[in-house]
This record gives structure tokens, sequence and C-alpha cells, in this order.
């Protein structure tokens, strides 16, 4: 089927997920966003280059999943190996027609305006610099106890001080001139950015987009929450392609099993605001870790409900760790309110994690795995019909899981 999306809604919905990374500061690729558009005014870029700005602000920082390096970028100014979730970053956005365009900035965009390799345009130099110097100023933001007078004065001053080294001097003074402005800074606040930025999703017509287009950037997404940690590699493609293909076996309307795919690779995208530590940890969770852990179903129905037309996407995502019993989260919901989809992604998510490696475990086989499953179903957990066909087609569903099936995806890519 198609989708009539707004292209600026999915963008800024999915940089959500990305934002989430920064777990207590959760809003710096729309402070890029809106930063990069204002210096790009004050320089009278055209608007094209301006709105291909702000996409690119939210999305710059898609090579990051890990809290780890997260860190780095909001605490230090420069470091080595700065470029590495750049070029990770460029792999992903190539793979995504909708995305690819932007792929060339992303690669660049912590590059020191000394150091840009001449094959690039003057163009492509300028607009990577840029996302470069707003994304160090929104680092160095994020080291002030406050954002007052003095806070502003020695992010300036840093600036300047790496002006013709690491910042382009035309962009650089182009930014003094608009933080002069104290509106300049008061809409990095989070009520005046949301403002902003929904202004420009406005300013965008609904077009048409065919299911593959969907899936690609699904898919890219998929890939940013299973680099999160080794032991969830291609675990996200694993829940789609094993729900996807049990929708199939149930002869569910083709617009259903659609929903299942898309649902069962942005499942987890609430597990970016998990702390690394959290998610590797070998032994059991206490309970605030537990909490944590456990709302991640909820922040992916937050930003997936964000987008028109995803609703009944968001909601069969955010179901997978609800149980029949009415003993799941986030929501604790009966066994009547839990839809066919949210269950086949259930017992997708648990048999795929369960022949996974993990922190505390190896993966086990897919008869022991089933085992589980099954005990599970004893329990009213798991939906019996899902489990049994899950019984008679186990080597298929096994293959599927391991995402061993796949003729095109992402898998291995890095």
């Amino acid at each position: 089927m198609n989708y009539n999306l707004n292209i600026r809604e999915v963008t800024y919905a999915l940089s959500e997920a990305l934002d989430l990374v920064g777990i207590d500061d959760i809003l710096h690729g729309k402070r890029v966003a809106y930063m990069a558009a204002e210096v790009a005014k004050e320089l009278d870029w055209d608007k094209n280059t301006i709105d291909m700005l702000i996409a690119l602000g939210m999305l710059h920082d898609c090579g990051v999943s890990s809290t780890y390096v997260h860190t780095h970028l909001v605490n230090e100014l420069d470091w080595n190996n700065s470029d590495v979730h750049a070029i990770i970053g460029e792999k992903l956005l190539k793979k995504t027609a909708m995305y690819a365009h932007l792929a060339t900035y992303v690669r660049y965009h912590h590059t020191h305006w000394d150091a840009f390799p001449e094959t690039l345009t003057t163009q492509e130099k300028e607009i990577s610099n840029l996302i470069y110097l707003v994304d160090r100023v929104d680092a160095l933001r994020a080291q002030m106890s406050s954002l007052g007078v003095k806070a502003i004065f020695s992010i300036e001053e840093v600036i300047k001080k790496y002006v013709n080294t690491m910042f382009c001097p035309k962009l650089a003074e182009a930014f003094l001139r608009i933080s002069s402005k104290k509106s300049f800074w008061f809409y990095l606040e989070n009520e005046a950015l949301d403002s902003y930025l929904h202004e420009w999703i406005k300013g965008c017509e609904n077009h048409i987009f065919s299911f593959e287009e969907i899936k690609e950037v699904a898919l890219m997404f998929a890939n940013i929450v299973d680099a999160k940690s080794k032991f969830t590699a291609e675990h996200s493609i694993g829940v789609s392609m094993l729900s996807r293909y049990l929708a199939e076996l149930f002869n569910l309307p083709e617009e259903n099993c659609e929903h299942v795919e898309l649902a069962g690779l942005l499942h987890d995208l609430g597990k970016l605001r998990v702390n690394d530590d959290i998610l590797n940890k070998p032994m059991a969770l206490n309970a605030d870790e537990t909490l944590s852990m456990s709302r991640h179903a909820f922040d992916s129905d937050i930003i997936l409900r964000k987008i028109t037309g995803f609703k009944d996407i968001a909601r069969i995502a955010s179901l997978h760790h609800e149980k029949l019993d009415g003993e799941g989260y986030p929501y604790r919901l009966g066994e009547e309110e839990i839809p066919f989809t949210a269950r086949i992604i259930a017992v997708a998510d648990i048999f795929q994690a369960l022949v996974q490696d993990r922190p505390y475990r190896y993966g086990l086989s897919k008869e022991e795995a089933y085992d589980m499953i099954d005990d599970l179903c004893t329990k009213n957990q798991l939906d019996k019909n899902i489990v049994l066909k899950l019984k008679e087609y186990l080597p298929q569903c096994y293959d599927y899981a391991c995402a061993k099936t796949a003729t095109e995806s992402f898998c291995h890519t890095f």
C-alpha cells in the first residue's frame, strides 16, 4: 500500500529517537537544526538549502547509538576518532533514498575547516562545517550549568579562537552576529524550539510514499537501535522478518502485514534512551534499572504516534511487552485489549531474543527457545495460536529470527 505522509513530520518524529541517546539532554539535533537554519538565513542562503539544513541538523548524529559516544559529543570540543560516528551515519543515509542527499554532509560534519579534502565543492564544505560549528556550540552549551551572559560570552570566545582552523570565517562571523540577539538563545528552550520546528513542518505538503520507501527509513532506524549493543545486532530486523512471516502464515491482509513489518523494525526505538551500562549488564537489573529499561516501549509509542498515519504502527510496536495475563508493561493491558498483530510481535520479540547471544548467556537452539516460549504460553502470557504456528514452522521461523533469509537488508553493513 502507499502512505500519505509529511516527510518533515517523519524526520522530526524519528529525530526524537536520536535525541533520546542524550538521556538527560534530549534536544541536541533540534537545537543544531535551528541554529544552522538561522546562520543560513543570516547569510541569505536559499530556502531549499535552509529546509535541507533543518533536516540535516536533526539527523546529523544518526551514527550515534551509544550513550558512551554521546558523552564525548557533549563533554569535549574535539577528540580522537570523532568522525567515526559520521562515517557510520554516511553509510546509513546512503542506503536510504529519502535521506541519501544528506550523506556527504553527515560524513564531514566533524571535519575542521582547514582539513577538508579538495574533492568537495565549496557548498559541501560550508554546509558540513556549519553543522560542525553549531554542533560544537550546543556541546559547549551542554557543559554550562546555566545559559547566562557569562556562558554565552564563553561560547562565543571559543568560536572566535578556532576561526580559520576548525571553523570557516564566514560562518563564524555570521554566527557571532546572530548570537548577539537574546532571542537567538531563547529559541534553544524546549517550547520555543518546538514551535519553531512545527512551523517548518507545516510548510511541507504531504506526499505519497511506497511501502518500500518507508521501509528503508524504518530499516535505517532499526540499524541505529540495534547498533547500540553488540548483543542486539540485527534484533529489530529479525523481529520484523519473523513477525511478517507469521502474519502471512495467518493470511492477514497486506496492510496488516506491512504494519507488523514496520512495527517490528521500530518497536525498540525507545531503547536509545537506555544507558549502555544497563543494556549490556551481565546480571539481573536492579529496580531502577528495570524501570529505565521498561519505559522503552512507551517511548517508542510516543515517538511513532507523532507521525500522522502511523497510529496503528505505533500501537502495535509499543505493546510487544504486554502479556495476556495483564502483567506486562508499560500499560498492563488485559487480554482483550491486545491486538492480534501486537501478539505476533510479542512472540517474535521473545523468540528472537532467546536465539540471540545476550550479555548473560549464549543464544539458545530453536528447540530450547521454543520450549521457553511454550512455557510462557502455558502461563497465559503469549497467544496459543501464534505459539502453535511457531512450532509448526519452527525451522523457517528460526531462520527469519536470525535474519538468515534476508535478500536485502543492512545486516553486516559495519
